[in-house]
């Protein structure tokens, strides 16, 4: 996930959090109330964002793969994803193994003796 997704995911929450302590604040007069209130509201708003998040996220992880190149004819439709190397992005699983993988086989730079 990107950094900006993180930052998208606790604006949200803050969001949530300033609009539901201030109309519980000029409901109920109540400071304890109102922190009560603002904190389901910072967990809605923050699981709202995050499901919008990942459609958004998808969307463009779906726009990406899909690539229309167009020859003579205007008709061939090339898939960049198949040529490279790379596993399914929406599947955490085989991306974390590959990770793992990677990792395990690349050497360090610098090797330190005693």
């Amino acid at each position: 996930m990107n950094d900006d997704a993180r930052f998208f995911f606790c604006l949200s929450g803050f969001v949530g959090f300033t609009i539901f302590f201030v109309l519980a604040l000029a409901l109920h007069n109540n400071a304890s109330m109102a922190l009560l209130h603002g904190s389901f509201g910072c967990m809605l708003f923050s699981i709202c964002g995050r499901f919008l998040l990942g459609l958004l996220l998808r969307a463009n992880l779906l726009a990406r793969d899909v690539v229309l190149s167009q020859d003579g004819n205007g008709d061939t439709k090339l898939d960049l994803s198949s040529s490279q190397n790379t596993v399914d992005p929406t599947d955490p699983s085989l991306a974390a193994t590959q990770a793992m993988s990677e990792a395990a086989t690349k050497k360090t730079m610098v090797e330190a003796k005693a």
